[in-house]
């Protein structure tokens, strides 16, 4: 199944299966709580010269890889990016927003 994700102006299409995209907005709760929990350690948080944790730097790559190591991991069907940076994108997808 094909999901949007948006980020402001552009959106990337991604690829899960059909059980992840029918519940695409619960899996994004639950992906920005493992993102934003600072005892994870990940190679999305954005850090200062002296490795302090300052943000996370949200992106279809997090969500992703969130998916396929915690959700899909034993799974033979993996969550892939289609495309990235469109501008015009089928509004009929699921969609989920950042």
């Amino acid at each position: 199944m094909l999901v949007n994700i948006v980020f402001d102006y552009n959106a990337d299409i991604v690829s899960v299966p059909d059980s992840i995209g029918i519940n695409i907005k619960k899996y994004r709760n639950q992906c920005d709580k493992w993102l934003f929990n600072k005892l994870n350690e990940h190679e999305f948080w954005e850090k200062d010269d002296s490795g302090n944790k300052l943000g996370v730097g949200v992106c279809s790559e997090s969500f992703i890889y969130w998916l396929n190591e915690f959700v899909l991991k034993d799974s033979k069907e993996k969550a892939y990016i289609v495309r990235k940076s469109i501008n015009n994108y089928d509004e009929s997808l699921p969609t989920i927003y950042y």
